[in-house]
């Protein structure tokens, strides 16, 4: 390819950037200014790619915005991504760091549901398989999950729970609930203290799609895994590690 030719691909890709960052669209004029290019090249450019649908214009303003072929293109893409496989290699490397297991777990008809589960060695086996469901109100990914829905529906679904002790620190009404939900709210990550399995702790945070939804929730859990690291820590891994996997599935941290 001639240089002349990528020079053009990049002009191309310059226009595209601009747009993609205004909410409101541009005129000629703003993206001459804004990429420094010569009026007649953008306009070149501009009238190349409206026809694929690339950009749009809106000849009552005269104004240009990206075109619902990038979206064509994102949906083909997103749809090809798999959770799991995105999330397996990050869950391996938390589950390494701490000598604990990482799980991915999705809201699922009230309860939780795990996609995921990468093990190390630990003293104390935690009997959670792949595609089993557990409580939401025990465990730090069904709080954390419930957490990122609205009001309504989180209270819905907490005032319908059936609570069952499952060990002495088990919640058992919503109202206990509702404290470590709100906790999560604040904070972006919740914490079982020994809820579901008596002496596993466990920290979970969310995990976002292309939309910003909450659509996961990726967890650590062990042993003395919280008295043995600062939860800070814990929250500081964890978070980077998710919002590296919600990046990879189209999120984009604003």
């Amino acid at each position: 390819m001639k240089n002349s030719q990528v020079q053009v691909i990049n002009k191309a890709f310059d226009i595209i950037e601009q747009l993609a960052t205004s909410e409101s669209g541009l005129s000629l004029s703003d993206i001459t200014e804004q990429t420094g290019y010569p009026k007649s090249t953008v306009h070149r450019l501009l009238a190349t790619l409206i026809p694929r649908h690339y950009i749009e214009k809106d000849e009552s303003d005269s104004v240009y915005y990206l075109g619902l072929k990038f979206v064509e293109i994102a949906s083909l893409y997103l749809n090809k991504i798999d959770l799991t496989t995105e999330a397996a290699p990050i869950m391996h490397t938390l589950a390494t760091r701490f000598n604990a297991t990482s799980y991915l777990g999705v809201l699922e008809n009230n309860e939780v549901r795990y996609l995921e589960k990468i093990e190390k060695f630990n003293s104390l086996r935690l009997y959670t398989s792949i595609g089993k469901r557990e409580p939401v109100y025990c465990t730090a990914l069904g709080k954390v999950l419930l957490a990122s829905l609205p009001k309504e529906e989180c209270a819905r679904i907490g005032e319908s729970l059936v609570f069952e002790k499952r060990t002495p620190n088990t919640k058992m009404s919503y109202d206990e609930l509702l404290l470590d939900i709100d906790f999560a709210r604040q904070n972006g990550f919740a914490l079982d203290n020994g809820e579901h399995t008596f002496g596993s702790s466990c920290v979970a945070v969310p995990i976002r799609d292309y939309t910003g939804n909450v659509i996961a929730a990726i967890s650590l859990s062990g042993p003395g895994l919280i008295q043995e690291n600062k939860v800070e820590t814990l929250f500081k891994e964890l978070q980077a590690s998710a919002t590296s996997l919600s990046e990879r599935i189209g999120y984009k941290a604003l």
